[in-house]
């Protein structure tokens, strides 16, 4: 029998694909957390469903934030 997909087992490892990303570029896994929960509020007050572009969106969103408030840090 085939398995049902799992809506939040799917989000949460994107979550961590995209927690992990970020690790890549010099964040410690505590600042990519924080990242990660401050995208999932903006995304709450936006009102986005958690479909496939949620964190498609967040790395973006993210990379923006990082962007305009340390310009040229990595």
């Amino acid at each position: 029998m085939a398995r049902h997909a799992d809506p939040e087992r799917i989000h949460q490892a994107r979550r961590a694909a995209t927690r992990n990303g970020l690790t890549d570029y010099c964040m410690s896994v505590e600042q990519a957390e924080r990242w990660c929960d401050a995208w999932e509020i903006e995304a709450a007050s936006r009102g986005l469903p958690r479909d496939f572009d949620y964190w498609t969106l967040g790395k973006a969103w993210i990379a923006e934030e990082r962007k305009a408030r340390r310009p040229g840090w990595c």
